[in-house]
């Protein structure tokens, strides 16, 4: 049936994509091949051999959400300037000068709020909780909220699929314009969901970003065994993974010259649609096959995963470092307007990491999230019930590795 496929499209773009060998990387000495099979097999020694621990019944639901508490006096002013922060980036990306390195909105939302932010969830806790600018509107703007929280997230599932095609598919996901459009509508849309639905009811359930945030911090405060993930989570976080996976498959030679064929835009659309239903579906299937599996044990081991996923497609092509260097002069002009009160404007960028450091870097990204979710699994699951999670855990980083050492 493969070998149809190829006859079909041989000759077109497609055709080239099928064909195309994963070779080695010119900067790392192990084919993706190799490498995935390297990666996938430590994930399955850890998933195998770690210790189960049994799950205290009594204990509440530990995740501590940017909507869930009332805000200490600290708490307030950092949320005062994460929503100037928020405006700035809106106005600099609609009316500032229109060059992605001249413009602050691409560095602090693509470049560098992205990944960090991911960062450190997973490594210093509910960060979110001081930052939420949505959260700090909609508590000014409609300050009484009888709703409680949901128990389910499946309309966020939409707005994760929509920002994975920006930053996945887009072709310009950097465009100063696209991007303060793009800040500006969700601001709109959270906003009023807020006010219609309820705050607690529309961030805990509609808000992909802050939901899947609450969820990464509860890996530093050692929590996550004791999360039973809401109606959902399992899509939620395919689609997420899936989405960011493609993008790095969209920038390497997998993709190559479906990048630009007349109908690009398309044919990305379908590939990160495809590629989100992939992993979406078969996270699903491994959390609704066998009475005998923990449906929660492998959901939770997503979201250590999906964090290593993300830093290590941000840290791709060298945006992250890039955007770090860029920032200190564009939040002192952020409209590219020619500002220097500190002079920094003639600062030549630097390369501090040779591209076989970065790759290492974005390997042990990927290696460390997914050891942390074999992790997690295995503490939930009893040893004899974790087949199936295991594959699917090994499955997810072999696909990893190969999206991103791939060249």
């Amino acid at each position: 049936m493969l070998g149809a496929v190829v006859i079909l499209a041989e000759g077109s773009p497609m055709g080239a994509v099928l064909a195309h060998p994963l070779t080695e990387h010119p900067h790392f000495p192990l084919s993706p091949w190799v490498t995935a099979f390297l990666v996938a097999a430590i994930v399955v020694a850890v998933a195998v051999v770690w210790p189960a621990r049994p799950r205290d019944s009594h204990v509440s639901d530990p995740v501590v959400a940017s909507w869930a508490e009332s805000l200490s006096s600290a708490q307030l002013v950092v949320r005062v300037v994460a929503v100037a922060l928020l405006v700035l980036a809106i106005v600099a990306g609609r009316v500032g000068v229109d060059d992605e390195l001249e413009n602050l909105a691409p560095a602090l939302v693509v470049g560098i709020g992205w990944p960090l932010l991911v960062l450190a969830s997973v490594s210093l806790g509910a960060v979110w909780g001081w930052l939420d600018p949505w959260d700090g509107i909609a508590r000014v703007v409609a300050p009484d909220d009888p709703k409680r929280a949901e128990s389910q997230v499946w309309p966020a599932v939409a707005f994760a699929l929509i920002w994975v095609w920006y930053l996945s598919a887009y072709p310009t996901p950097l465009d100063p314009r696209s991007i303060g459009a793009l800040l500006a509508l969700y601001s709109v849309v959270t906003v009023a969901g807020c006010l219609a639905l309820g705050r607690r009811r529309w961030l805990s359930s509609a808000e992909p970003l802050g939901i899947m945030l609450s969820w990464m911090a509860l890996r530093s405060r050692r929590s996550l065994g004791e999360w039973l993930p809401p109606r959902g989570a399992d899509v939620l976080l395919g689609v997420l993974a899936g989405g960011v996976l493609f993008g790095a498959v969209r920038r390497s030679a997998l993709w190559g010259e479906l990048n630009i064929v007349p109908a690009a835009l398309g044919i990305a659309t379908i590939g990160v649609t495809a590629s989100s239903a992939l992993v979406a579906g078969m996270l699903r299937a491994v959390t609704r096959i066998g009475r005998q599996i923990p449906e929660q044990s492998v959901v939770r081991a997503t979201v250590p995963a999906l964090a290593g996923i993300i830093v290590a497609v941000a840290l791709d092509r060298s945006r992250l470092q890039t955007s770090l260097q860029l920032l200190p002069r564009l939040l002192f002009d952020p409209l590219g307007l020619g500002w220097d009160p500190i002079g920094v404007s003639e600062t030549a960028l630097a390369q501090p990491l040779s591209d076989s450091g970065l790759l290492f870097i974005q390997l042990a990204a990927l290696l460390a999230g997914h050891v942390a979710g074999a992790m997690a699994m295995a503490r939930s699951t009893p040893q004899g019930q974790r087949g199936r999670a295991t594959g699917f855990l090994a499955f997810l980083a072999a696909v990893s590795v190969i999206a991103i050492v791939t060249y």
